[in-house]
């Protein structure tokens, strides 16, 4: 699931201490990441983008040919994501994982044991992964999940209330080990503090990005 990255649209909690533009240059070098290193780590699964806002050109030439690509539809989020499961679910797949781009270090394990959460029967499973702010950077299934997603996302109870919507509709839940998601400024200065002291990540578009700038002495600043 991704938007364009277009300023005033994209990572708005972000500002301040960012800029609308800055904040549309960040995510942007996200997707740049999640591009370049989702192909390495998907052996056997088809990579789909479901994209959201304005023009598709730009998101179709930073991802390529090595993924397809769905317009979201849905005036809620929560409208988008139940659509998305359904249209993939009706192609024919047989467990489809739906992750973030808020988190382009995600590990590749986690996503290899969201598919292992979905594995074999009985059908009727979801996975989680929960993020630190309450609501999930990854959710998987196997089956429809109209009417398990709460009506209003992005909350501190989000993820609980998707597990409660799960266990009234039947299904089984499965959570990850719990993963940054860089939603608000002291997620931002938690993920530099891990993700810019990393020696193997200085070809990163976000590494770059960041340390090129006077972000991280505006980070430390709100530590």
């Amino acid at each position: 699931m991704a938007k364009a990255p277009v300023a005033g649209t994209c990572k708005t909690r972000l500002c301040p201490p960012l800029t609308p533009e800055e904040a549309a240059e960040l995510y942007a070098a996200f997707l740049e990441d999640l591009a370049r290193e989702l192909p390495q780590w998907a052996d056997d699964c088809d990579l789909w983008l479901a994209w959201a806002g304005g023009d598709d050109a730009p998101l179709r030439a930073t991802f390529g040919t090595g993924f397809r690509f769905l317009a979201q539809r849905g005036e809620t989020l929560t409208d988008r994501m139940e659509d998305v499961f359904a249209r993939m679910l009706a192609a024919g797949y047989h467990a489809v994982v739906m992750r973030n781009s808020d988190s382009p270090h995600l590990p590749g394990p986690l996503l290899d044991a969201a598919f292992e959460a979905l594995h074999g029967r009985p059908r009727g499973k979801l996975v989680l992964g929960p993020d630190l702010g309450g609501g999930y950077y990854l959710i998987g299934t196997d089956v429809s999940i109209d009417g398990v997603l709460p009506r209003t996302m992005s909350t501190s109870t989000v993820c609980q209330q998707t597990i409660d919507g799960a266990a009234a509709a039947g299904l089984s839940t499965a959570l990850l080990d719990p993963f940054l998601d860089v939603d608000t400024a002291d997620d931002l200065a938690m993920f530099w503090i891990e993700f810019g002291g990393r020696a193997d990540v200085g070809h990163w578009s976000t590494y770059r990005f960041i340390a090129g700038s006077d972000l991280p002495a505006r980070l430390e600043a709100l530590s």
